[in-house]
């Protein structure tokens, strides 16, 4: 499960691109294999990225450790995208003085995606899940962020899914 953090943040990025950005699922997706535009961040990670080292961004770079699992990627930001309405409708009462459309745009989808994982990957292991996404919280939003994040994501893996596998 640890070595999926490459995956979740590469999906993370296509999810940003297609929902916030208003790129075409299919042109995010190829991009994102070919390592074009936002995706083009080469060995320049490794300087602003700790991470990188031990988990390169793409599996062509020299220092990649292992290949990129783009089924998997494919498969988290297809469900994610499949299911937003039915998970964010689970999330929404969890939002305590909040509310869906007021969430940063990476925030959102960090949820998202790890709600889409919680309910919908039944091998996912609940603490890796979280603890990937309070890293992405942490890395591309906010340390407040991450322990909101913590706190909506523990609640919705305590709670039975509102809507029907």
């Amino acid at each position: 499960m640890a070595l999926e953090r490459r995956e979740h943040r590469i999906a993370l990025e296509i999810l940003y691109a297609v929902d916030v950005g208003h790129r075409p699922l299919e042109e995010a997706l190829t991009h994102a294999r070919s390592g074009v535009g936002v995706f083009a961040r080469g060995d320049e990670a490794k300087i602003v990225d700790p991470y990188e080292p031990v988990y390169p961004t793409m599996d062509r770079r020299a220092d990649a450790q292992r290949v990129t699992d783009w089924p998997l990627v494919e498969s988290f930001v297809r469900g994610t995208l499949t299911h937003q309405a039915e998970l964010e409708s689970q999330i929404s009462p969890l939002l305590e003085r909040w509310t869906i459309e007021r969430l940063a745009g990476i925030d959102r989808l960090i949820l998202d995606l790890a709600a889409w994982e919680l309910r919908f990957r039944p091998d996912a292991e609940t603490l890796a899940v979280i603890n990937h996404a309070l890293e992405l919280a942490r890395r591309l939003s906010s340390e407040k962020s991450a322990g909101f994040v913590n706190a909506i994501l523990d609640a919705l893996a305590k709670s039975r899914p509102s809507v029907a596998q």
